[in-house]
Parts: C-alpha cells; structure tokens; sequence
C-alpha cells in the first residue's frame, strides 16, 4: 500500500518548496493518495490519467518541474514512453512508478530514469522528488 508509516520524523524528510509536479496515474485512490502526500511534502500537484493528457499538459505548460508517472497505463503510450518524450519535448526530469519488482522490469529505456517502487513510504518519496528536482 502506498503510504505506510514512516520511520523518519517529518522534519528529517526533505520537503518542496512549491515546485510543480506533474503527476500521471490512471487509479484514481493511488493518485489521490500520491498527489496528497506530495502536497503535504510542500509540492503543486498537477493531475493527468493518461500519457495523452500529461503531453497535453506539458504542450501547453513550461512551469513543471518534474514528471511522476506510473509505468503501467491504459493507450498506446506507457510510462516510460511518456518520460522520453516529456524529457525530449521540455527536458523534464521523470520518476517512474511500478509495482513491479525489480527483476521484473525490463532493461533498456527504464535505465534512464529513477523508478520507485510500490508500495513505497513518504519519506522515501520525499527522498527522491527532492533529489530528482535537484539532480
């Protein structure tokens, strides 16, 4: 489950400073509780269901600061396939989400970018968002 318990203090958890991510889950309780925490983390959450509508968002936006998709989505266009062309389009930096183990990811274009995996905790999202923004 996303979201379990953190170990570390919130204070110890590196927060946002209004940053905007744009966010791209297709199950809206994960995006719920995604976007919720990142908004607790200091961040802008902005929405999208499917690599359609996050391209249409990165089209009409130059202010996001990272791209946070899951890698699974319903379309012709999965996760990672989104963060190359976010990244080609407005040179987004990209965090991919699964739920899949690491074993079970395939190899190539997933290698170019940060991929989390669920369930994952606040803390270690904190963690990642800060380092991806400031990488």
């Amino acid at each position: 489950m996303i979201g379990q318990a953190s170990t570390a203090s919130p204070i110890d958890e590196p927060h946002g400073h209004g940053e905007i991510i744009l966010l791209v889950e297709d199950q809206p309780e994960v995006a719920e509780v995604a976007a919720n925490m990142l908004d607790e983390l200091g961040y802008v959450v902005i929405s999208a269901s499917d690599a359609n509508e996050a391209l249409a968002i990165i089209d009409s936006r130059d202010d996001i600061d990272l791209l946070i998709t899951d890698v699974v989505m319903p379309g012709s266009l999965n996760g990672a396939d989104l963060a190359l062309q976010a990244r080609s389009k407005a040179g987004l930096k990209a965090i991919l989400v699964t739920g899949f183990a690491d074993n079970a990811i395939p190899k190539g274009q997933f290698d170019r970018f940060d991929v989390l995996l669920k369930p994952f905790r606040m803390d270690e999202l904190a963690r990642r968002v800060r380092a991806a923004i400031d990488g």
